[in-house]
């Protein structure tokens, strides 16, 4: 005879993705000629839960950019870090769920590069791209069935038993 029992657990409830793309100029010690490269470090974000639907994300990292002047005679490294801010809107995927306790968790899909740069007046200007995933976790019910064994089934430890040989060890 089956039962069905409902079990109170934690989810993926919601869940949104987004692609997030800034722009930003950064400021040289030196008037550049020419860019030779540029790349994005120390990426450090968290998030926090707002309105109950939707997830926000603050974070920061690190633009290196690799730049010559002096009529490409000379190379030096402009830095910049950059703050962000910004909400991914989730799609609720479980409709019965606890507003007691929402967590959230938010994954990187697509570290931040430098998709573009250019020199313009005002120094170096710079496009950057990655992509984050939000997922909220709640507390949600289910049903399962739960099937009960006719007979109990005990592990088949008999065999190795008889397969010890306790005399191993010989005295001489």
């Amino acid at each position: 005879m089956n039962e069905i029992r409902e079990i109170v657990t934690k989810a993926v409830v919601g869940k949104g993705k987004k692609i997030i793309r800034l722009t930003d100029k950064v400021s040289p010690n030196n008037e550049a000629f020419s860019i030779l490269g540029c790349w994005v470090i120390n990426h450090e974000f968290e998030g926090s839960l707002i309105d109950g639907n939707k997830v926000g994300i603050t974070g920061n990292f690190e633009i290196n950019i690799w730049y010559a002047y002096d009529n490409n005679t000379k190379t030096d490294i402009a830095k910049k870090i950059v703050q962000y801010e910004d909400v991914i809107r989730t799609r609720q995927i479980v409709n019965d769920v606890s507003n007691d306790t929402k967590d959230i968790i938010i994954r990187i899909i697509q570290q931040p590069t430098c998709t573009n740069a250019k020199i313009d007046d005002s120094g170096l200007e710079v496009e950057i791209i990655f992509e984050v995933v939000g997922e909220i976790i709640g507390e949600t019910k289910m049903l399962v069935t739960v099937f009960q064994a006719n007979e109990i089934i005990e592990p088949a430890d008999d065999d190795f038993e008889n397969e010890i040989n306790e005399n191993f060890i010989q005295s001489n």
